[in-house]
């Protein structure tokens, strides 16, 4: 890995001198990213695992599927696993059921700061105190750039009886998080931190997306 520990100060002092300094959109060829989905996928991942369903275990049980996120086919999948993982007994028959649990999302998304810091146009690199990957230029995507996308899920879940029809069960709200933050010097990834082990090797380091 390049040690690159005067980075953000020496952009500074060339966006200084430059002016440009640009926020950028992501591009891609599907709805959402790959990187996106895996931060929204697993930020619900960890929300569903801290979920206590031990009081409805041994019960047959109905779950309503939620609907309102762009990946609630894996939430509900995540969803059923981890409740059969603490000993619920899932039907897919409501008449079945001696328990109906109701379940919704109430925030699934993302935020993304994607900023880059062009050199002086004329600038020669061959001045920096540091060396400049290959093919890393002013007018590639900037001499320095810096990502920084975090994702949120936030849902909620109670559990009533199917005959009294009185609440059994309440989740609270439950959050989870992720985060994936990358700095690029020219078109290399110097440095990746995440809250997802998936995003340790993709995308690729050395390409941006």
């Amino acid at each position: 890995m390049i040690r690159l520990a005067g980075v953000p100060a020496l952009a500074l002092i060339a966006a200084i001198a430059s002016g440009c300094v640009k926020v950028t959109s992501r591009s891609t060829n599907s709805a959402r990213t790959g990187t996106e989905q895996i931060l929204m996928t697993g930020a619900a991942d960890r929300a569903i695992g801290s979920i206590d369903f031990s009081p409805l275990a041994g019960q047959t049980v109905y779950l309503t599927p939620a609907t309102a996120a762009t990946d609630s086919d894996w939430i509900n999948f995540s969803l059923r696993r981890e409740m059969a993982r603490q000993g619920v007994l899932l039907t897919t028959e409501k008449a079945e059921a001696q328990t109906i649990v109701e379940s919704a999302i109430g925030a699934y998304g993302t935020d993304e700061v994607d900023k880059s810091v062009s050199l002086p146009s004329g600038f020669s690199v061959g001045l920096l105190p540091l060396p400049l990957p290959i093919g890393g230029n002013s007018n590639d995507s900037g001499f320095y750039r810096r990502q920084r996308q975090n994702s949120v899920v936030k849902l909620a879940l109670f559990a009533y009886d199917a005959k009294s029809r009185h609440m059994v069960w309440d989740s609270n709200t439950i959050i989870g998080q992720g985060d994936l933050d990358r700095k690029f010097l020219g078109t290399t990834n110097i440095s990746r931190q995440t809250t997802e082990p998936e995003l340790e090797t993709y995308p690729p380091r050395g390409i941006i997306r």
